[in-house]
C-alpha cells in the first residue's frame, strides 16, 4: 500500500480549466469510455462536452425532458437520464451528434426522480423518486421488473456487484435489499438525521462501495437544526459483512453542512466534496482506515458533484456560481438572475 504522504504527492490535484454551463446543471458524470462529460440541466436538457480533444467542445444538448434532470447513469454506450417530472429515458451512441432514444417512459415515477443506478452486468437500471418507490427496469427495453414501496423517502441507490441493492433513505438508514425487496441488512446512519421544528433534516446524501465491496461509505450531515440546515459534514464507514460502523469522520465546521458526493478511487482512498451555506465548499481526500483527511481544499464555492475520468488522472466538479440566488427574489432592475454552473476540471500532474 502506498504511504499517505506518497499518495498525496501522487494525487495532488491541479485545476486546469473551467467549463461554463448556463443555466445551472445538477450532476456531471464522465461516460465509461471517457469520451464525453454529461450533465443534467435545470432547463430540462442533457448537456454534453467532448473529451476526445483538449478543446472540450460542447456537443448539442439532448432534449425531450420536462423538468430538472438529476438522474444520470451509464452502461457502456447507453445513457440513462431522469427528471423531476418522473420521466426516464435510455439513449444510445451518446458521443455522436444525435444520440438516439432507445426507449422512454413518460411516467416512470409519480414525480421527481432522485437517483439512477445500473447493475454490474448492465441488464437492470434502478430508479428512486419522491413517490417513495424503488423501481427496477430492464435496460434492453425499459420494461418494469420490480417495484418496491419504501416507507421513508428513498434518496440514493447503488447496485452491489452481486445484483442486490443499497438504498439510503431520508432518516439516514441504508437498506441492503434483494431486487424482490427482501431485506438483507441495515446500516444505521441515523446520526445523519434530526427532526427540528417539524422539519426532517439530513438523511443519506451519497454512498459508495469500494472495489471489493467490503467497505461502504455513507455521506451526509449531522444536522443541528431545520430551516436553513446547519451541521457538520459527516462521513460514515461501515464494514459490509458485519454492518459495523468502523469510522465516523467529521469534515469541517457547521457552515460546511453536507457531504454531497463521493468516489472511491482505485488506490483505495475516497475523494469527496461538501456543500455548505452559499459560498462554502470543500474538496477532501480521506483513507477509510485513517482518522483524518490527508487533503482538504476550500477554494471551491458550492460544489455538488464529483466524477473521475476513467483514466484516473482527471476529475470534474460541478458547482454553482458564487453569490447564487436561492430564493427567486428579483435581484437587479426587477429581473431574476438564474444560477449557472462552473464545472471545474482537475488533473493529476504526472
Amino acid at each position: 500500500m502506498i504511504e499517505t504522504p506518497e499518495l498525496l504527492k501522487k494525487y495532488q490535484p491541479k485545476q486546469f480549466k473551467v467549463l461554463e454551463a448556463d443555466p445551472q446543471v445538477s450532476t456531471a458524470r464522465f461516460s465509461p469510455c471517457g469520451k464525453v462529460l454529461v450533465a443534467g440541466g435545470y432547463d430540462a436538457k442533457v448537456r454534453r462536452w467532448n473529451f476526445e480533444t483538449e478543446e472540450f467542445k460542447e456537443l448539442p444538448a439532448l432534449e425531450g425532458h420536462h423538468g430538472w434532470v438529476e438522474g444520470i447513469a451509464f452502461h457502456e454506450d447507453q445513457l440513462f437520464t431522469a427528471d423531476s417530472w418522473g420521466k426516464l429515458v435510455c439513449w444510445k451512441s451518446l458521443v455522436g451528434e444525435k444520440p438516439e432514444i432507445v426507449w422512454q417512459n413518460e411516467q416512470a415515477h409519480d414525480g421527481w426522480v432522485r437517483e439512477l443506478a445500473v447493475s454490474a452486468d448492465g441488464k437492470l437500471v434502478a430508479s428512486t423518486a419522491i413517490d417513495h418507490k424503488l423501481k427496477i427496469w430492464s435496460t434492453a427495453d425499459g420494461k418494469l421488473q420490480h417495484e418496491i414501496t419504501i416507507a421513508e423517502d428513498p434518496r440514493v441507490v447503488r447496485f452491489h456487484p452481486d445484483g442486490t441493492l443499497l438504498l439510503g433513505d431520508a432518516k439516514g438508514i441504508v437498506h441492503w435489499i434483494k431486487p424482490s425487496g427482501e431485506l438483507i441488512k441495515k446500516f444505521d446512519g441515523s446520526v445523519l438525521f434530526v427532526l427540528s421544528r417539524l422539519q426532517d433534516c439530513g438523511g443519506v446524501q451519497c454512498l459508495a462501495l469500494d472495489k471489493e465491496a467490503k467497505t461502504l461509505a455513507v455521506g451526509g450531515v449531522a444536522p443541528k437544526n431545520g430551516g436553513t440546515v446547519v451541521g457538520i459534514p459527516t462521513l460514515l464507514i461501515f464494514d459490509v459483512a458485519t454492518g459495523e460502523l468502523k469510522t465516523k469522520f467529521t469534515l469541517g465546521a457547521e457552515q460546511d453542512v453536507n457531504v454531497c458526493d463521493l468516489h472511491f478511487h482505485e488506490e483505495g482512498f475516497l475523494s469527496l466534496i461538501t456543500y455548505g451555506t452559499p459560498g462554502q465548499g470543500q474538496l477532501i481526500y480521506v483513507r477509510p482506515e485513517e482518522k483524518a483527511p490527508f487533503l482538504t481544499e476550500k477554494k471551491l464555492a458550492n460544489p455538488h458533484s464529483i466524477s473521475w475520468h476513467p483514466d484516473g488522472k482527471r476529475f470534474a466538479v460541478a458547482a454553482t456560481n458564487a453569490g447564487s440566488n436561492g430564493n427567486g427574489r428579483p435581484v437587479k432592475d426587477g429581473k431574476y438572475l438564474s444560477n449557472k454552473s462552473p464545472i471545474h476540471l482537475f488533473a493529476i500532474p504526472s
